[in-house]
């Protein structure tokens, strides 16, 4: 079943979860001096024993005056041997009584299989039938050129919508539907994008892969492994976590098990809905 929603004044937002899986704490933000006791302390739920870290796999579906979004879509097929998860992004829009067909939008903040592996099925066919899919060209740019074939698998899928002409490859900022802005987010990979939902004069921000774990909202500027530019993409997360501070909105990350949250004045503050 989907997580608990999130309503953001006449907007809902709904996580929809693939699972998760542990990876080693050991090689997050890169010669720092981290002090894991106290993130362990401070976040329980976002380790898995005393060497991991527990990477949840999430989308989100919004439901508003913007009609049926998708943002980014879990990773479908395509979870890698090592990690046991799996997509499950059809079950969980059955539970929250939403057919793929019915999608407008789909979101993809960037391209890396756990965010955009469930955008088609197995055959080629587009998983959400109806919807306008929207991609940055740099990012579709960058993974058509990605030797590895599994960080290639979901631009290679995804020929099919541009066949179509069901993909927008815009790359300014821009509203996809009112309440709905793209924000061109690069480092993580160079055509990363966050999204901002406005509803009755409030905010939430969907970082996308700003975020991996607690620790980087309160340390922006510490790089991440896990990132291709890291200088930039702490540049981008310092930027946007920072508007969150100081304008109040609410934060939704990807890969923490709590998924909304705020930036506090001294970190992640996790929001029991």
């Amino acid at each position: 079943m989907p997580h608990p929603s999130l309503h953001l004044g006449a907007t809902e937002i709904v996580p929809l979860c693939d699972g998760w899986a542990p990876l080693p704490v050991a090689d997050e933000c890169p010669g720092r001096d981290v002090e894991w006791d106290r993130e362990r302390t401070a976040f329980p739920w976002a380790f898995a024993g005393d060497a991991g870290w527990a990477w949840h796999v999430h989308a989100f579906l919004l439901r508003g005056s913007m009609g049926l979004v998708l943002v980014d879509t879990g990773i479908g097929a395509m979870g890698a041997a090592a990690y046991p998860v799996m997509g499950h992004v059809d079950e969980e829009l059955a539970a929250a009584g939403t057919d793929p067909s019915r999608i407008d939008h789909v979101i993809h903040t960037h391209l890396h299989a756990d965010h955009a592996g469930a955008a088609c099925r197995l055959d080629g066919a587009p998983r959400f039938e109806n919807a306008r899919h929207h991609v940055h060209p740099a990012d579709w740019e960058f993974f058509g050129s990605a030797e590895d074939p599994e960080d290639s698998a979901p631009r290679r899928a995804m020929e099919r919508l541009l066949a179509e002409d069901r993909l927008s490859l815009l790359p300014e900022d821009h509203d996809v539907a009112p309440g709905l802005r793209l924000v061109h987010t690069p480092g993580h990979t160079p055509g990363h994008r966050s999204v901002v939902v406005t509803s009755d004069d409030r905010s939430l921000l969907i970082t996308g892969d700003l975020l991996h774990l607690p620790v980087q909202v309160e340390h922006p500027s510490w790089p991440s492994s896990h990132d291709e530019d890291p200088a930039l993409a702490c540049s981008s997360r310092e930027t946007m976590l920072g508007r969150a501070r100081s304008q109040g909105w609410s934060v939704a990350a990807s890969h923490f098990a709590r998924v909304f949250g705020a930036v506090g004045p001294s970190g992640w503050e996790s929001a029991e809905v």
